[in-house]
């Protein structure tokens, strides 16, 4: 049984995240509704399709485009309302504790505190938010060997200004920021209580709190809804699959086909997935130039060098706040088989594609997709 045809998420562009840049591709055979996720039958019969109401909404939120497609029990159409607004104001919570965009976010504030003077004889009180994502990203900081790291603020302003300025960033400057930067500075017993050993420190959450808030999002949903089935997202890069869209309690998924972002797009991969999250990353998402050459927001933490050439990253986890930074880390580690090693020992998979079609994905990605014919149609199984 075929597809009859698709519909691309060109959602609202990020506004200010520099992460999201991989056009996400939902394959549907019923009309849309209204609904920008649309209806995605399962191809594997695990059990019957149960009937299901689609409620759906989407908003701006931490400068992107957060939708939500909610597939509940008939009845249940309230309730799920009732979990939309709650997601609203949750994620307008927590946005206020992770942004650094937001000059009165908790992350904003502790970042000039990690500026003054006392700051390396003190113990600084952060709330369990803040702590939890703290963790998140040295987790991921410590499996990609530091091509992700939390502290890497101090690098992304000198190429914020040599971009401004138009000028290449001077050596010294790169080393003195270099200085400044690497996770093993900051030092958490628990309890909210953080100190450093570094002054100076400049801590950067971009890479992974709109995972970490779909995780909240998807711990309260599976709470009020066990049975029901979810595809929520943020902009083109952050995306939660939960359960299946038609009510099978087993088997079946949310169907994605993922694009590359450069002027000839291809279809990197038609994925499907249920309980997982997916997070897709691209040095291609704002590209500035110095003395006529391109460059990548992206940079890594271990040299202070911008990355160059296209790059492109697409990751899969349970735990979506991880697959949002290992997907900004594989921007820096590229399409080499020693990433995919360190992607495969954190039980993750990934495809990267770099520059020159160099591709490299890990041992299971290929359970993950589905076959597609010589004509680019999915192929019935």
């Amino acid at each position: 049984m075929g597809l009859s045809r698709t519909a691309a998420l060109r959602l609202v562009p990020t506004l200010l995240s520099v992460l999201f840049s991989v056009l996400l591709t939902v394959l549907f055979s019923a009309p849309l509704s209204g609904c920008l996720f649309a209806d995605v039958p399962s191809l594997l019969d695990a059990d019957t399709p149960r009937e299901r109401a689609v409620v759906s909404d989407g908003w701006l939120a931490m400068g992107t485009f957060f939708e939500a497609d909610l597939r509940v029990a008939p009845g249940d159409e309230s309730r799920a309302r009732a979990w939309l607004e709650w997601a609203r104001t949750e994620i307008a919570r927590l946005e206020a504790v992770y942004s650094r965009h937001d000059s009165t976010s908790e992350l904003s504030q502790l970042n000039r505190l990690l500026l003054e003077p006392d700051v390396l004889s003190r113990e600084l009180q952060i709330s369990l938010e803040l702590e939890r994502s703290l963790f998140y990203a040295i987790e991921v900081w410590e499996g990609t060997g530091g091509a992700f790291d939390p502290t890497v603020g101090p690098l992304l302003s000198v190429w914020r200004s040599a971009v401004e300025a138009e000028t290449w960033p001077s050596l010294g400057q790169l080393r003195a920021a270099k200085r400044r930067v690497g996770s093993q500075s900051l030092l958490m017993p628990g309890d909210g209580v953080l100190s450093v050993t570094t002054h100076g420190l400049q801590i950067d959450l971009d890479g992974l709190s709109k995972g970490i808030v779909l995780e909240r999002l998807q711990s309260r949903f599976a709470e009020q809804f066990p049975q029901a089935a979810a595809l929520i997202s943020f902009g083109e890069s952050s995306v939660l699959a939960l359960g299946d869209p038609d009510g099978r309690r087993s088997g079946g998924g949310w169907k994605l086909e993922v694009h590359s972002r450069g002027a000839d797009p291809i279809r990197l991969a038609t994925i499907r997935l249920r309980d997982q999250a997916l997070s897709v990353s691209s040095s291609l998402g704002r590209v500035a130039v110095i003395d006529g050459q391109r460059v990548s927001h992206v940079v890594d933490p271990r040299t202070g060098v911008a990355v160059e050439g296209a790059v492109e990253a697409v990751v899969v986890s349970a735990r979506a706040g991880v697959a949002d930074g290992w997907s900004t880390g594989l921007l820096v580690l590229g399409a080499q088989r020693e990433s995919m090693r360190l992607i495969e020992r954190g039980e993750l998979e990934a495809y990267v594609l770099e520059e020159g079609d160099r591709v490299a994905s890990t041992g299971g990605w290929e359970t993950l997709e589905l076959p597609v014919s010589a004509t680019g149609t999915e192929v019935a199984n």
